[in-house]
């Protein structure tokens, strides 16, 4: 029994001294953003769902261009009946073979219809996968800044925690007040809760990325890249604007324009009815003779002439087509505002990084070196302090937002102002 409970011991111990091998492995690798958007595209679900998607219509495409089967009968007449008819001499036995033929051009107008629809699914998928790319580096832009606040809160929280002795020595030696030391620890109370919030947020921030991972499970995610201003040069509007001919999104709209109307070609073409042709042989047992019997049928388009099917599909054009410019409009009014961001907020990086950022670090650095000697009060250090601390929250803010408009730029245009097949960035301000 003892022998059990140390080997029992001795595998959970080293179950857990894999566990915590495990763990930093994971998180000891950072990851890049052209790697994030390769993991997202190869195990995301819904470009999987959108690929299963595509497959479906290929194998409609390929049932779309099968012909009617044929149709084989028997017939038995005159058996069982009374009198002469009594038993089977007097039956006919009719064995016959029956063909529907397609006419009004239905077996093409169908292959073009589903190849039609084979194109939207193409295009759908595309646009899944744009999309996808965007967000994956948006959460990756995310992820960078959590990864910069908390960095900067540690910093922020370690320097005020070093200047607590010296404000405290001065206490002790009766130059400062009881107060002035309180307001030191509040300042760094703070600092320590601004940390943990930051923690949070990069925790939030990696579970985002690992969620378009399709990654249930938490683990940590490092992003690798610098958190800068896309070392970019960003096209006129106008050229922009061109570029969004070539969004998926509006590919997929026009190619469903096409497939409404093959559709409607189909419907056209349904309403010329089918003609069926049957052949076969027939057995006159009384007799013992044969004959070889044909018949010929087809529907009369009294009553059912397809009408309805036809205008409703005349209005799904018309629908479709209205589809392609309320997507164009609004595919125009995201870039419109994606650009007027990116112009904003990247300039406002490249300003707080470029002068307000350095000023103000220069700032908290005289005025901490000048408390010291007692030149500067408390409430000159704690307000050096906080101005440096909003100005670096302000800075990760305008970042954000630029590389996010970035991202949205891209996932418009297919312009790749973030490199995501590249790693060559700057810093703001450089």
């Amino acid at each position: 029994m003892k022998a059990s409970t140390r080997l029992l011991r001795q595998g959970l111990l080293g179950a857990c001294l894999l566990s915590a091998q495990t763990v930093p492995a994971l998180a000891a690798h950072p990851i890049t953003l052209s790697e994030a958007v390769r993991i997202a595209l190869t195990q995301n679900l819904s470009v999987e769902r959108a690929a299963q998607g595509l497959e479906e219509r290929k194998a409609l495409s390929q049932q779309a261009a099968v012909l009617p089967n044929p149709e084989i009968g028997a017939e038995a007449e005159n058996i069982l009946g009374s009198g002469p008819y009594e038993g089977l001499d007097e039956a006919d036995f009719t064995v016959s073979l029956s063909q529907r033929i397609e006419i009004g051009g239905k077996r093409a107008a169908r292959v073009k219809a589903a190849q039609q629809a084979e194109a939207v699914s193409q295009a759908a998928r595309d646009a899944t996968e744009r999309a996808l790319q965007k967000d994956v580096s948006i959460a990756f832009n995310h992820l960078l800044a959590a990864q910069e606040q908390v960095k900067a809160a540690k910093e922020a929280a370690e320097a005020i925690k070093r200047l607590l002795p010296a404000l405290r020595e001065k206490v002790e030696r009766g130059a400062s007040s009881e107060a002035d030391l309180n307001r030191g620890q509040l300042a760094l109370d703070l600092a320590e809760i601004r940390l943990s919030n930051s923690e949070t947020q990069l925790r939030t921030a990696q579970q985002a990325l690992l969620a378009l991972w399709s990654e249930p499970a938490y683990r940590p995610v490092e992003a690798a890249g610098t958190f800068g201003v896309p070392d970019s040069n960003l096209p006129s509007f106008e050229e922009l604007n061109t570029r969004l001919e070539e969004n998926p999104l509006l590919e997929s709209r026009r190619a469903e324009v096409e497939q409404r109307r093959a559709t409607f070609d189909l419907e056209r073409a349904k309403a010329v009815p089918d003609p069926t042709i049957s052949a076969g042989t027939r057995y006159f047992n009384a007799t013992d003779e044969s004959a070889f019997l044909v018949s010929f049928s087809i529907p009369l388009t009294v009553f059912d002439r397809n009408r309805g099917n036809i205008d409703a599909a005349a209005s799904r054009i018309t629908q479709a087509d209205l589809g392609v410019r309320l997507s164009h409009a609004e595919l125009s009014r995201k870039l419109q505002e994606a650009y007027q961001a990116y112009t904003g907020r990247c300039g406002e990086a490249e300003r707080l990084h470029r002068s307000v950022l350095p000023a103000a670090e220069q700032t908290s650095r005289t005025i901490r070196n000048g408390y010291i000697r007692g030149r500067f009060g408390v409430l000159d250090l704690l307000g050096a302090t906080q101005t440096e601390i909003e100005s670096e929250i302000q800075a990760v803010e305008a970042v954000l937002a630029c590389r996010n408009a970035a991202a949205e730029i891209a996932g418009l245009t297919g312009l790749d102002l973030l490199n995501t097949g590249a790693a060559s960035r700057r810093k703001a301000g450089e």
